[in-house]
């Protein structure tokens, strides 16, 4: 992960909501030292009391109008994907060709297009909610007109809260299921192993301290030995032993069918979010 402001291609941004993607956005180019923190603008049609903390947490300058967009190089659009035509049409007039990124889910790049008509060029990411302390996964897709300085230049500042991976659009339903989603679905597997932990004896407090370091300290393993899950999973399952009885049971349960079955759910469901977005315009 890179950090230093001299790498900085964007110089001043306009961020357009104040929740939590906003701020993890926010902290990653202030903590990162990345962006000057008065730098960044931010507006908030609703909650003052969200910029005014933004303000007094990072320095960032707070706007009450949508006007100062017009003398900054990159708008972040961090606002529910219900929010998102109207956040672009208040913004709208001040675009003068500076990128527009999204973090909306199932938000495609047409539609954000279309709200713009066409004036800017966008950015359609999806993040996930470890960005909130700069450990997070984006996937992020480009429309056309961005240079190639401009497409870098938003995958470093998307890379001070984590992970970045650019992918073709069409793949952007199965990146929201598998990062956008993942954190929910460990979580629920989690969930699951703290309570079968518990009727071993553990109590809820040792349970999920032994479990938070031991998923850690897995991705961790596999990050720094370069191993993909299936060759740790073998290196830790003697023939016989207690690893070999525990996935045998998954296996007869047959986990791997049912973890694609909620991918596929959730990639579905981005789909179908996008087509209404798409039909709300009409």
């Amino acid at each position: 992960m890179q950090n230093g402001a001299e790498n900085c291609v964007y110089k001043e941004i306009f961020v357009i909501g104040a929740g939590a993607m906003a701020e993890a956005f926010i902290r990653g180019m202030t903590e990162r030292k990345v962006l000057n923190p008065e730098k960044i603008h931010v507006v908030n049609r609703s909650r003052a009391e969200r910029t005014e903390l933004l303000s007094a947490l990072y320095g960032v300058t707070i706007e009450t109008s949508f006007e100062p967009a017009a003398e900054t190089d990159l708008v972040v659009v961090a606002v529910k994907p219900a929010d998102v035509a109207t956040a672009l049409a208040a913004v709208q007039p001040f675009l003068h060709g500076q990128p527009v990124l999204s973090v909306a889910a199932g938000v495609t790049l047409n539609y954000l297009s279309e709200q713009i008509s066409g004036c800017s060029p966008v950015v359609r990411t999806m993040p996930n909610i470890p960005v909130a302390v700069l450990a997070g996964s984006t996937a992020v897709s480009f429309s056309d007109g961005l240079s190639e300085e401009q497409r870098q230049g938003i995958v470093f500042l998307l890379g001070q809260l984590g992970e970045v991976v650019e992918i073709p659009e069409d793949m952007m339903g199965a990146a929201t299921a598998l990062s956008g989603s993942g954190p929910g679905f460990v979580s629920y597997f989690l969930e699951a192993m703290e309570n079968a932990a518990v009727s071993l004896g553990f109590s809820p407090e040792m349970a999920r301290k032994l479990l938070l370091q031991t998923v850690v300290g897995t991705a961790k393993t596999l990050g720094e030995w370069g191993l993909s899950p299936a060759e740790l999973r073998q290196r830790v399952t003697s023939p016989g032993g207690t690893t070999h009885a525990g996935v045998s049971v998954m296996n007869e349960k047959d986990l791997g069918s049912t973890v694609l079955e909620a991918l596929r759910a959730a990639a579905a469901r981005s789909a179908e979010m996008g087509q209404q977005y798409a039909a709300m315009k009409k």
